[in-house]
């Protein structure tokens, strides 16, 4: 009867693989009994597979094994100088940039970091949304420590120090900048709200505002049919500033989120902390001329000053969840600077991921099925077989709850909120999207890479670890798709879960 129940899921699962719509494509995927350490299903398992976003797996995996889940990380604020009788500190205030990715609104009264299904990051889609709250909660309560403190005003500058490394470019996926320092994601929310009829203005609300970037709106209304063609002109401005026109149209309908990435997140960070400052009731004199946002201020063998603020972080555990729950490229991208950092050796990706390495041949996995260049999953690679042995390997270790926690759940949130919902396994998957694309512009469509991997424990109780992938799927105009081709393959590997789920 088992054996039957089996080759029945098996060729479910193959009947789906061989789908129209995936006759010019690849899939490849396995599925692992976790309690009889036997591989169910299997299909070109040990081929080489574009795996976007499932590297965040191995990723995150890496963080709980080599920091440990109630790993936190401290950000200080320290004078330079003396504070005099009136209040004043005579010298600089430095914020020491310590590569905490939750300066923003996230962190919640009971500890836990709030996340929305689709992030902020993600930019320009009717569930975009951003946590709520004010982006600069963590520079502002350490602004009031720096006031309690007793200084009232500083006669110098106010510095974010980024020598822990410096930043390394936009990341690959949704191009936030990465940096040692992080508020607000390294973005600026512009939520623009169509008017009431075609040719209308659109209105803006921007959150958080600073001087360091100021908007003119050029957008206008159009109808809600058409498909949006919101544009951003960036202009730098002499004294550090930055002025952004918005161009294009918005539809007709509800209100929709945009991001600002900021070019230069040390020069974000210190506008937004000395403006913090100055609400604290904290008055910045800075010297003509200054570079407060120098990263080059100061080095790690300067002197430290007096510690007047500091800002620990919620464990690790939490911030894991938030990058595997929304999939969030600015934060993957750091975790393996935070690796190397933990080695106390040089701190760069280099040496990061000598530390997962590492970690990896002692656990006795096969790296000759894996290719990983950074932590999101830009041009990563990987076999079915390996992610497989990757999720065996995790599902023994004393982490594993927290990793399975932070998963997105089949048809309840997340990545994952919106497949299969009408499934009897919604809620009973848990793993990690993954997707990319590139536009195939002599089909006027796409090309599709989808990935899916993770856990489920089945109807008949079987604990299973599963890794599905497709790739060069064509998107839409190719036949028995949506019109949203990494949405439909989506559905595709979330039909290939919950396979898994009732028939094995």
């Amino acid at each position: 009867m088992i054996a039957a129940i089996a080759l029945l899921a098996t060729l479910t699962l193959d009947k789906i693989a061989e789908r129209p719509e995936l006759a010019h494509g690849i899939v490849a995927g396995e599925v692992y009994d976790l309690d009889t350490h036997k591989v169910l299903w299997r299909r070109n398992g040990s081929m080489l597979m574009e795996a976007a976003s499932t590297t965040k797996l191995l990723t995150n995996g890496t963080t709980l094994a080599l920091l440990g889940p109630d790993y936190r990380i401290t950000t200080p604020v320290y004078r330079t100088g003396a504070i005099d009788t009136n209040g004043t500190m005579h010298g600089d205030l430095v914020l020491v940039a310590s590569g905490d990715a939750n300066l923003s609104q996230r962190i919640q009264a009971d500890g836990t970091l709030a996340f929305e299904n689709e992030d902020h990051s993600y930019d320009g889609g009717r569930d975009t949304r951003a946590v709520p709250g004010d982006p600069l909660a963590v520079l502002r309560d350490l602004a009031a420590q720096v006031a309690k403190s007793g200084i009232k005003q500083i006669d110098g500058r106010v510095v974010i120090d980024t020598a822990l490394f410096g930043d390394q470019g936009p990341e690959a996926g949704t191009g936030a900048v990465v940096s040692s320092i992080v508020v607000n994601d390294n973005l600026v929310d512009i939520t623009i709200t169509p008017g009431a009829k075609v040719g209308d203005p659109v209105t803006i609300a921007v959150s958080p505002q600073t001087p360091y970037v100021s908007f003119t709106v050029k957008a206008t209304t159009s109808d809600a049919k058409a498909e949006p063609t919101i544009d951003t002109d960036d202009k730098a401005n002499s004294d550090g500033s930055h002025s952004v026109t918005i161009t294009g149209a918005q539809p007709m309908g509800a209100p929709m989120l945009y991001a600002y990435r900021v070019p230069e997140p040390a020069r974000f960070a210190h506008d937004a902390f000395a403006l913090a400052l100055h609400d604290a009731g904290v008055s910045v004199v800075e010297p003509a001329g200054a570079a407060p946002f120098s990263p080059d201020a100061f080095r790690s063998d300067t002197p430290p000053g007096v510690i007047v603020a500091k800002h620990l972080s919620p464990p690790i555990a939490q911030e894991v969840r938030v990058t595997l729950k929304v999939s969030d490229n600015l934060h993957a991208s750091i975790e393996p600077y935070m690796w190397a950092l933990h080695a106390n050796g040089p701190v760069n990706l280099r040496a990061g991921f000598a530390q997962e390495r590492a970690l990896f041949e002692r656990a006795g996995l096969n790296l000759d099925g894996a290719s990983q260049q950074d932590g999101l999953g830009g041009f990563a690679f990987f076999s079915p077989d390996f992610m497989v042995s990757f999720l065996n390997w995790a599902y023994t270790q004393q982490w594993y709850p927290q990793l399975l926690h932070a998963l997105p759940i089949l048809g309840h949130d997340g990545t994952l909120f919106n497949i299969q919902n009408n499934s009897p396994a919604v809620g009973k998957v848990f793993a990690k999207t993954g997707t990319w694309g590139s536009s195939n512009l002599l089909r006027n469509g796409e090309l599709v890479t989808k990935g899916l991997a993770g856990y489920t424990t089945s109807k008949l109780g079987h604990h299973l670890a599963f890794a599905f992938y497709i790739n060069r799927m064509y998107g839409h105009g190719s036949v028995d798709t949506t019109k949203d081709g990494a949405h439909h393959a989506g559905e595709l590997l979330g039909e290939m879960a919950a396979t898994a789920y009732l028939e094995y």
